[in-house]
């Protein structure tokens, strides 16, 4: 469902012009977006009041500082839920393993440390092969499946925007329209019913869904259009005037149009996580920043242009692997803005033979400034991933590489209409 309100100011002004200011809002709820229905449970210990996402957490920060896995301590999430299990350290790391722990945290920690990095949803899936296969219940996966995404009426969204708009409503020689948008929107998947099971409106984790509340894929917060249409003041009557029948023939009557855009960018997310899947078992995690880090998009030369061009060894050290239960920071950056100049140039000749026939000459430029702002990133994670622990990395060379452009190249055409 949707709620919707507005409010809206007029005022005429002189020569014609006319201005309008507006606010606009929505909220939506209870909006179609895909989830894991079969997400791993995030297990509860209530003896300690620790969830799964805390305590594998804390082994995560242990495994990403290098901590050899005697050093680790035991925590007690793991060994009130773990410890009973016959043979757990056997089963998880092997026999020739099994002497490297001393305690079910530690065979835990060594499971993600020796076979699987950064990739809790494995271990999970370990931790219930170790179960099952000694009589117990799988505690984390239900045995059919290990994702299942399904459509839901459950994300929310919600839009903010003020415009003005200015307008010239009289005139005879010159008509235009100016607009300004103001605008933020935010919500917790962007994306259509067509976008897939594991689309663009995929909920990362569906238990802590607030996570993936962020600007919308589509949210674009300033808008500038301007178009209008002028008569140019040559000829017969006008400001340049001339009473010279081929000379007015020729100057007198031309008309110049044009529309303008600008918009800042979109956002992007940051760079998805390692070849490993913390959270969910089949939809890898983003990124999360350790350190401040904006973009910062260049024209590129000897190299390809880049989102983090100015400093990408820095900006590539200022991310971590998404720990347990973490979405990862989603949009939040912005590629470059858009903006586009078309123009048109026209005039309507009167045939000497009769003054209903004319000819009409058009000259349109599209993008006549010929900008070219870059929008599309490198795929692939060489272009927009992260290996496993990147602060201690040196990234790719075609790390946030841009392989296109929002728009087209410059077009002009030359057009002829004689009606009758």
């Amino acid at each position: 469902m949707n709620y919707t309100w507005n409010a809206t100011f007029e005022r005429e002004l002189p020569h014609g012009l006319f201005i309008q200011m507006s606010y606009l809002g929505r909220k939506g709820r209870h909006l179609l977006a895909t989830r894991d229905v079969m997400m791993p449970n995030n297990l509860n210990d209530p003896r300690t009041g620790f969830d799964w996402y805390k305590a594998a957490g804390m082994l995560e920060d242990f495994r990403r500082a290098g901590t050899p896995i005697n050093l680790v301590p035991a925590i007690p999430y793991f060994e009130n839920l773990f410890g009973g299990i016959p043979g757990f350290a056997a089963f998880m790391l092997g026999n020739s393993r099994a002497g490297l722990a001393s305690n079910a945290t530690q065979v835990v920690y060594g499971d993600a440390l020796i076979f699987n990095g950064n990739d809790w949803t494995q271990t999970q899936a370990d931790i219930d092969d170790a179960a099952t296969s000694k009589g117990f219940a799988a505690l984390f996966y239900q045995q059919q499946y290990g994702a299942l995404s399904s459509f839901s009426t459950v994300a929310n969204s919600d839009y903010h925007g003020g415009t003005l708009s200015i307008r010239q409503r009289l005139g005879r020689k010159l008509t235009l329209d100016f607009n300004y948008t103001l605008s933020h929107s935010m919500d917790d998947a962007s994306g259509l019913q067509t976008s897939g099971s594991f689309g663009a409106a995929f909920i990362e984790n569906p238990l802590r869904q607030h996570d993936n509340r962020s600007n919308s894929d589509f949210d674009v917060r300033h808008i500038i259009n301007f178009n209008s249409v002028w008569e140019l003041p040559i000829g017969r009557g006008q400001w340049i005037g001339t009473d010279n029948k081929i000379v007015n023939a020729i100057f007198g009557g031309w008309q110049l149009s044009n529309v303008f855009r600008w918009n800042s960018g979109l956002p992007v997310s940051s760079p998805f996580d390692d070849a490993r899947w913390a959270t969910n078992w089949n939809v890898q995690s983003n990124g999360v920043r350790t350190k401040e880090v904006s973009e910062c998009s260049d024209r590129g030369g000897l190299l390809a242009p880049k989102l983090f061009g100015c400093n990408t060894l820095a900006a590539y050290q200022s991310f971590r692997n998404a720990k347990p239960g973490e979405t990862g920071d989603r949009n939040v950056f912005r590629l470059p803005g858009y903006i586009a100049l078309d123009a048109g140039l026209r005039k309507n000749f009167t045939m000497p033979w009769n003054e209903n026939h004319q000819l009409q000459i058009a000259v349109e430029g599209f993008n006549v400034t010929n900008t070219q702002r870059m929008g599309v990133l490198q795929g692939g994670r060489d272009g927009f991933g992260l290996v496993l622990d990147p602060q201690n990395a040196t990234p790719p060379p075609n790390w946030t590489n841009y392989s296109g452009i929002q728009g087209s190249p410059r077009v002009l055409q030359v057009g002829f209409r004689y009606q009758f």
